[in-house]
């Protein structure tokens, strides 16, 4: 049902469209502002769809499961502008205006394999990491739930952030209990209060 489809999409796009950046968002934009200042690298590898990390200014955002903000056409690949989108929204279901193909969300959906190069990226950034933190996740989605697990295997300090321990809690380093939007900030404060009181590097624990 392509017009039942493309309408819920619609009203989660619209949901999404109005919810804003929460602090959590915009301790890890800082957190990246900082380490890019310094000239190290910072990547923010995500299951989420909706687009907040960027907003909040995270500029390395590495998506595994697309993003909601996005269309393209099912038939050609060809991507779907919003002006498209929104010429097009009086016709259900929107079609391409190359091919006539039925136009979806660039998300993956149940039972579709993730995009190839976002996970590529994802280990890649994963095997190179000196600390990983695992953020507001079960940890039961893989391939996604193996990349905190792969930093830890080539040596990263690997903790996550969440409100209660994670499916590989026992085989990481530190397991932080708390909302992310509350503890994020405040990692962020003792980490910029250490670095002005000392050289030597941040201790999770």
């Amino acid at each position: 049902n392509p017009s039942l489809v493309q309408t819920w999409y619609k009203e989660r796009k619209r949901v999404v469209t109005e919810a804003e950046p929460n602090a959590g968002h915009m301790a890890i934009a800082a957190f990246e502002q900082d380490f890019l200042g310094r000239g190290l690298e910072f990547a923010v590898v995500t299951q989420n769809v909706d687009n907040l990390h960027q907003r909040a200014g995270s500029k390395n955002v590495i998506e595994l499961h697309g993003n909601l903000a996005r269309n393209y056409c099912y038939a050609c690949r060809r991507e779907a502008s919003d002006e498209e989108m929104n010429t097009l929204a009086d016709k259900e279901p929107v079609q391409c205006v190359q091919c006539g193909g039925l136009v979806r969300p660039d998300v993956v959906w149940f039972g579709e394999q993730l995009p190839y190069q976002p996970i590529e990226d994802a280990v890649d950034a994963a095997r190179r990491s000196s600390v990983c933190l695992c953020i507001g996740t079960s940890a039961v989605v893989y391939p996604a739930a193996q990349i905190p697990l792969l930093a830890g295997e080539e040596g990263a300090y690997v903790a996550e952030i969440n409100i209660e321990p994670s499916a590989i809690a026992s085989q990481i380093d530190e397991s932080i209990q708390g909302k992310s939007g509350e503890v994020l900030p405040a990692l962020f404060e003792a980490y910029k209060e250490a670095l002005s009181s000392s050289n030597q590097s941040i201790n999770l624990n």
